[in-house]
Parts: structure tokens; C-alpha cells; sequence
């Protein structure tokens, strides 16, 4: 039987030595901008840091 190459690319699965961690939606999902200045803000806060604009929360 001979041997066969196989493509690191399309492969699934962790990383376990250097590369790029996978992308974590669920990070990103987290903050939301502010409407009066633009910066990132935790989606739970009541306010942001930046300018003390009150943050609404919405459905969806």
C-alpha cells in the first residue's frame, strides 16, 4: 500500500501549535456600539464609559 499526502487545508478540527485561533462569535456578540460616540460597549451595561450615553436594550 502506498502512501498518501494529505491537505492540511479544508482539514477541521483544533489547532494545537501556533496559527490563528478560530473566530469567536460569541465574543464579539458581547459589545454593541454606542450611539454617541461610537465606541464598543458590553452589551449589559446601562451605560457607555466614554460619553455616559444611556444604552437601550433591544430584541433581536
Amino acid at each position: 500500500m502506498g502512501k498518501h499526502r494529505i491537505s492540511k487545508e479544508g482539514r477541521g478540527g483544533p489547532r494545537l501549535f501556533g496559527g490563528r485561533p478560530p473566530r469567536d462569535d460569541l465574543f464579539e456578540r458581547s459589545f454593541k456600539s454606542c450611539r454617541g460616540c461610537g465606541a464598543d460597549v458590553y452589551v449589559l451595561a446601562d451605560d457607555c464609559r466614554g460619553c455616559g450615553h444611556r444604552i437601550e436594550v433591544r430584541a433581536g
